[in-house]
């Protein structure tokens, strides 16, 4: 079992990927926050390293952003496994049927085009 202090001296930090991967799809901490219920104080304190995320707020990071919980704690990983195929794949998995069912008619009428 790791001690706190070997986790915390991984490369990596959890924060510092985090705000890397938020800022790579587009969102701001505003942004982000309101899509995942937390408040923007908050998001800032675990970008920051200031605050450790609960288990239901690193789920909500993971499907906010559309990743894998390998993302963050592997980095160094193959990005074959972080594609945007794969990424738009997760947050279409969480869409509710009705979702599913227009952004399968808006890809039909881009295809069209």
């Amino acid at each position: 079992m790791f001690q706190k202090e070997e986790l915390k001296s991984a490369p990596g930090k959890f924060g510092h990927i985090l705000k890397e991967i938020r800022q790579k799809n587009g969102y701001t901490r505003e942004q982000f926050s309101e899509r995942i219920g937390i408040s923007t104080r908050y998001l800032s304190a675990i970008e920051n390293e200031q605050r450790e995320p609960s288990y239901d707020v690193l789920y909500r990071i993971f499907h906010g952003l559309g990743i894998s919980a390998d993302t963050i704690f592997y980095p160094n990983k193959s990005e074959t496994d972080n594609s945007n195929a794969e990424q738009i794949k997760r947050l279409y998995l969480e869409c509710s049927e009705r979702d599913k069912r227009i952004i399968k008619n808006m890809l039909d009428t881009m295809l069209d085009n």
